[in-house]
């Protein structure tokens, strides 16, 4: 799965305006349910069941309802923010618009969910407030957690938001129980990472930690294979990998990136002079 293309631009403008009308100039000022309420949709914590979150619109107005028992503060500001996305992107879908927790995430959902995300990671982390806020050279988990505080987001979005700009050529792939989940490739990534359902490798940090072993939460130099699935890999190659893990929920987060000037770093450049 790619980072942000050509149907994903729309909804990144449109956040943008918004926060332009807002005269949004830090984190702390994007307060995701006033947006919603002047924008015409009022938010409500409810009891849902089978959904995360739902639109309900009529004409001009609608009300967005998230479920109130979703435990992190990030996940339900994205939650609302992804209906709101719905709520100024998509006027002629159903004025009934449900989203399981599946359709929030950023793999298996339809074009106008990946929409409604991409909308609600420009609101939430806006690209001219995140960028200067990440630190210049390699990421570690406290930095990243600090983004994620900063902007009130869940680390996953974050992570996702840091990729998809390109702030380090990477791919960021989420794991359960000791396999692949999903990815997302950043925009500058071209190698093919491992599918759904891979089982970790025991030389990546995530695979060592599913294993029972300690892992530091810094970076990490690791066998390129470790997570490529891809035949122009030579088995020389190395990436850096940050895995973050999240034990309540038996996963964990690896942002696996390309040094600056390595193999692959080269021979993703080499490729592109090519085309």
């Amino acid at each position: 799965m790619s980072a942000l293309d050509g149907t994903s631009a729309r909804a990144a403008a449109r956040a943008r305006e918004i926060i332009g009308e807002f005269g949004i100039s830090e984190p702390s000022q994007i307060d995701v349910e006033a947006i919603a309420f002047a924008r015409g949709a009022l938010v409500l914590e409810r009891p849902l069941r089978g959904a995360s979150a739902r639109l309900i619109r009529r004409g001009r107005r609608g009300v967005i309802a998230v479920r109130e028992d979703i435990r992190e503060p990030g996940q339900k500001r994205f939650g609302v923010a992804h209906e709101l996305g719905h709520f100024e992107l998509h006027k002629k879908v159903d004025q009934l618009a449900v989203c399981t927790e599946q359709m929030l995430s950023w793999y298996r959902s339809q074009p106008e969910e990946m929409e409604a995300n991409d909308f609600a990671a420009e609101l939430l982390m806006p690209a001219e407030l995140f960028r200067p806020r990440c630190r210049s050279g390699e990421p570690h988990s406290e930095a990243i957690g600090h983004l994620a505080e900063a902007f009130r987001t869940s680390l996953t979005a974050t992570l996702v938001r840091y990729v998809d700009l390109g702030i380090r050529v990477g791919a960021l792939i989420v794991s359960y129980q000791g396999k692949v989940r999903w990815f997302r490739s950043g925009p500058d990534f071209p190698f093919r990472v491992l599918s759904p359902g891979s089982p970790l490798s025991r030389d990546s940090c995530a695979g060592a930690f599913f294993a029972g072993e300690t892992m530091s939460m810094q970076p990490e130099t690791v066998p390129a294979l470790a997570w490529f699935d891809d035949g122009r890999a030579d088995p020389s190659w190395t990436l850096r990998e940050l895995t973050i893990p999240l034990p309540r929920y038996d996963t964990t987060l690896s942002l696996v990136m390309i040094e600056p000037g390595s193999a692959p770093d080269r021979f993703g450049a080499d490729e592109e002079e090519d085309l």
